[in-house]
């Protein structure tokens, strides 16, 4: 089976710290998890001593060359190893920040170009606000697709290609992010790029550091095919959003993804909070229907009369909070079917059970773990979770206003459905 490997340079240059330098051969190695720099040692023992004193506190700079003639420049390693070995020390740096190979151009890059973890295929070229935006095809996508299925593993896959005439090089990369979120939701997990690549005329400046965001979550709601139509209509629907609802947004995204693996107690809890969340930012007000609100109107009667016949009792407020915030929970679920309803989604309809998925999430609230009914077999937990994170997917789609294709799960087969039919579809989650 295909296994994870390292981008690995060799080259040499001088590792500096405090008062003193050194001129050291390295390798040079990334991977989605560690960009670090592995060198020996062959000098006196003192400096030795002070790379152990001082080089897990106190950065080191780095100034060389690579063999392919690049400049390599690092301003934050860490010394996180060093171990005799014969003769010499092997010395280990981690890279904490970001290590630049190339040169560097002050005037605005002609393209940019950022190998997309976790995203394989899904082939597009499109034109948005000014932004050329195009995919680069992997080079070995069974390859990729094998590690991140298998090792479950961030892998590169895809490359985005930018081009915007003037823009720097912080606004190519405030626009990638932007694109590697929505490529999240497509995907059904988290996208992001350890290397990114800015293009002159007669230069180039390739950049290593480690962006978060590349969970493996449970996998493509978008088809591939469709990521063209994807981002042509969600970029200008992301841009209109205010910066409260991005957030929101890109916060559920994570949960989705983060919510593939774990303790299933957590799991659930990841969900519900994003539907609670999502209807807050969007300024759903859940109301109580008249059989519950007749019930509270009749406890704080209750509370005013025992409070007449034990004034001392309650100087604080506790229970009058606390008779208070029991009601609390009726409203958030009223807000969430609100927004639901708000985006073509009838929860009632597709039998998604909120009144389930919130005691699920008190329960783990409360205690840590799920209540011994909801647990007993764990199936009706999972299908709860598979369920109430799939309509979430398909609630952030409308949010985005999508009007495509989605996968959809119905007749013990997988299926793909204009949104619209699955948003009122039930989800047969059982053949997942």
């Amino acid at each position: 089976m295909e296994s994870p490997e390292f981008i690995h340079h060799i080259g040499r240059g001088t590792f500096s710290l405090s008062n003193f330098t050194i001129d050291l051969s390295f390798k040079l190695l990334q991977n989605s998890h560690w960009i670090g720099i592995v060198a020996d040692i062959e000098d006196s023992l003192d400096i030795v001593l002070h790379l152990v004193s001082s080089g897990h506190t106190f950065p080191i700079q780095l100034s060389g060359i690579l063999d392919d003639g690049r400049q390599v420049n690092a301003s934050t390693l860490y010394l996180t190893k060093l171990q005799p070995t014969g003769s010499y020390y092997t010395s280990e740096f981690i890279v904490s920040k970001e290590i630049s190979l190339g040169q560097r151009e002050e005037t605005p890059p002609i393209e940019s170009r950022y190998p997309l973890t976790n995203y394989v295929e899904g082939d597009f070229s499109l034109i948005h606000d000014g932004w050329y935006i195009n995919s680069i095809p992997c080079k070995s996508p069974e390859t990729a697709k094998t590690i991140i299925k298998k090792w479950r593993y961030p892998t590169e896959g895809m490359t985005l290609q930018l081009r915007h005439e003037n823009s720097t090089m912080d606004q190519h990369m405030d626009f990638t992010r932007v694109v590697m979120t929505l490529l999240s939701l497509a995907s059904g997990t988290g996208v992001s790029c350890h290397r990114q690549f800015f293009t002159w005329a007669n230069k180039e400046l390739e950049i290593w550091g480690h962006m978060i965001g590349d969970e493996i979550g449970p996998g493509h709601i978008i088809p591939e095919f469709e990521a063209g139509r994807f981002l042509e209509q969600t970029l200008p629907a992301w841009q209109s959003l205010s910066k409260d609802q991005q957030k929101a947004i890109r916060l559920a995204i994570n949960h989705i993804n983060l919510s593939e693996l774990g303790y299933l107690d957590e799991r659930l809890f990841h969900i519900f909070q994003s539907w609670e969340f999502l209807a807050e930012t969007w300024g759903m007000h859940g109301v109580l229907d008249d059989s519950v609100t007749c019930l509270r109107s009749q406890l704080q009667q209750t509370r005013k009369q025992w409070l007449k016949d034990h004034q001392d009792s309650d100087p604080n407020g506790f229970w009058g909070s606390r008779i208070s915030s029991i009601f609390e929970w009726p409203k958030a679920i009223d807000a969430i079917e609100k927004l639901a309803d708000h985006f073509g989604l009838n929860l009632k309809q597709v039998g998604l059970d909120l009144k389930l998925l919130k005691d699920a999430r008190d329960d783990v609230a409360h205690s840590g773990k799920l209540s011994k009914e909801l647990s007993k077999t764990g199936e009706q937990a999972l299908t709860l979770l598979i369920t109430s994170r799939y309509y979430l997917q398909l609630l952030l789609l409308r949010m985005l206003s999508y009007q495509g294709l989605v996968y959809h799960a119905t007749n013990k087969s997988q299926t793909i459905k204009k949104i619209d039919q699955a948003l009122i579809t039930i989800y047969n989650q059982n053949v997942i």
